[in-house]
């Protein structure tokens, strides 16, 4: 469970990261910005628009939920509440669409990023004998 929660952390770190590179590289105005008659603002976002950060670490902590857990049961309310927050950022004016499916894109590919640098690191040599267990 502590390697676990270990992996969810770094992939939450990494998502974070790419996140912070994305947002200052596009330097893409909120919605609420580019259209303050038609969307009030209703929350914070004092940051770039691209990515969303928010609905990526909620998407990079359900991946790798489910990739230290892969059941439904852990699958469907973790990317429900990913979902969720998702919608949430368009809902309250402060990301786009386009905005949310990256921050989902880069949050999940950080998990996936994760899990192949953990395989990279903890390569084990393949043996060619057969144990027989008697």
């Amino acid at each position: 469970m502590k390697l676990a929660a270990w992996n969810v952390g770094k992939t939450i770190l990494i998502s974070t990261g790419i996140t912070a590179a994305l947002k200052f590289s596009v330097n893409r105005n909120r919605p609420f910005a580019d259209y303050p008659v038609d969307i009030p603002k209703a929350g914070a976002g004092g940051s770039p628009s691209f990515p969303s950060g928010h609905t990526s670490q909620a998407f990079a902590t359900a991946t790798a939920l489910y990739l230290e857990y892969p059941k439904w049961y852990v699958a469907v309310p973790a990317f429900g509440w990913a979902s969720a927050v998702g919608y949430s950022r368009m809902y309250l004016g402060v990301h786009y669409p386009s905005d949310v499916l990256a921050g989902a894109l880069v949050g999940s590919g950080s998990a996936l990023l994760n899990r192949q640098i953990n395989r990279w690191i903890h390569k084990k040599p393949h043996h060619t004998e057969h144990v027989v267990h008697f």
